[in-house]
Formats: C-alpha cells, structure tokens, sequence
C-alpha cells in the first residue's frame, strides 16, 4: 500500500509542472449521535498522467467505520479496509494500447490480511466519442494472498497465475452529470472457485468547475471466505462531495 501511494503521489508532484495530470478525489464522512453513535469514513482517488504515448493511472480506495458499545463504552472498527492499484499504459492508437498492472487490497475484517498482484495486458477503447466513453481491460497477473486463517491453504501466502478483465463505462447525461459504471472479475487460472468480483455504479452532478456530488453503490464478492467471515459480499453506499484538478 505504501509503494502505491508513494507511486501516486510521485506521479502528482512529477507531472504537476507539465500541465497534464488529471485529479479525482472524492470524500464521505458522517456522524451519528443518539441511540447510535457512529463514524464513517471514505475516501476515492484516482490521478490520470499522460506523456505523449504513455499514461500512468493511479486509483485508490479507503473506508473506515467505527461504532461505540454503550453496554461496554468502548468504540471499536467495524470497518477498515483499502485498495488501490497503478497502471502503466502505452498507446499504440487511439484504440489499443499495452498496460502493466499493480494492485493490492487489505480488509480487517475479511478472509485475507492482504491481497497483491501485478502482471501485463492490454486495453482496447470501443468507445470515445460523446456521450460514450467504453474501455475493456484483461491483464494476466501473478497474485499473492496472505491468509489470516492459516488452515484456509497449506501455502500461507498463496502465491499463483490468475487473471483479471474489467469493464470502465461513462456516459455523459447531460454537460453537468454522468453515469459511471465499473466491473472487475479477477480469478485464479488452475482454481476458478478462487475469485473475486466487483462493481460501482455511480451518478455525478457537477457543481462548478471544481466541485461536484456523487452517489456511489459498490458491490465486491469474494468467493472463497473463511467460516468466521460474515458475508461473500460487502456492499457500500456512499455520498461524496468530488474535487476535480
């Protein structure tokens, strides 16, 4: 997580001269008092460079929750989880272009401690013209999956070829809003029981220039989970006040 964020940020302060980076960052907060009495946390970042024929992408996700006890008064996470991932691209046309992928997630509260992965593949734009804009990408990965039930594989980090496509479309509503919606499926080659899935769906409104307000709703699955894990799937719904620069 650290390199990735390192990775991002290099990326801001490099390009920050060159008049060619792209922002998103978006921001979640509530707080609720009374009969409950909780936090909420989240935040999206994604940063786009791009220098002649190459681009780096960088997307990052946190959500942290937190809920107090009244019977006990201690406060204690119900929530803390992030991803991210850095892509490299070079575009061969306006359609096609090769792509080296790195990501990772981390979850508290889910089967894994942590999750890796990093591999080659390719992206191809079907769609570039308004109010459409459709990118499909495939990447072959080597992974990495530290368990925190050791008893879930004889191998403790799980390291194996797997695969990953993703679906990234946007349509413009009208000159203020847009429709967004990402899938992701990512699987193991030699075990296809071992997979994980995910999609957001997004409407986005812009306020000015700068300013805009989002409502999100991400699904992400997991298919193989530990018997002390709640649910294969967790689910967010998020409001967020969006900056663009």
């Amino acid at each position: 997580m650290k390199i990735l964020l390192a990775a991002g940020l290099f990326t801001g302060l490099s390009a920050a001269d060159e008049n060619v980076l792209k922002t998103h960052a978006e921001v979640g907060y509530t707080n609720t008092a009374g009969n409950t009495q909780s936090q909420d946390l989240a935040g999206n970042l994604k940063m786009d460079y791009l220098l002649f024929q190459n681009g780096l992408r960088f997307v990052g996700n946190v959500l942290y929750s937190t809920n107090k006890n009244f019977d006990t008064n201690q406060t204690a996470a119900t929530k803390n989880r992030w991803d991210a991932e850095l892509n490299y691209d070079y575009n061969f046309n306006k359609s096609w272009a090769f792509n080296y992928l790195a990501g990772g997630k981390g979850d508290k509260f889910s089967t894994y401690v942590y999750q890796a992965y990093t591999g080659p593949g390719a992206i191809w734009t079907a769609l570039k013209s308004d109010p459409n804009d459709l990118k499909f990408q495939a990447n072959i990965l080597w992974s990495w999956d530290k368990y925190r039930d050791e008893t879930l594989t004889e191998e403790n980090p799980n390291q194996y070829a797997s695969w990953q496509a993703s679906l990234d479309y946007a349509y413009k509503i009208t000159e203020t809003s847009k429709f967004i919606q990402y899938l992701m499926y990512r699987s193991e080659f030699s075990d296809s029981a071992n997979y994980f899935a995910k999609s957001k769906t997004a409407l986005e409104s812009k306020l000015n220039g700068f300013l805009s307000l989002g409502v999100s709703y991400t699904v992400d699955y997991t298919n193989n989970k530990a018997d002390n894990i709640r649910s294969y799937t967790d689910r967010v719904f998020l409001a967020a006040l969006i900056a663009d620069f």
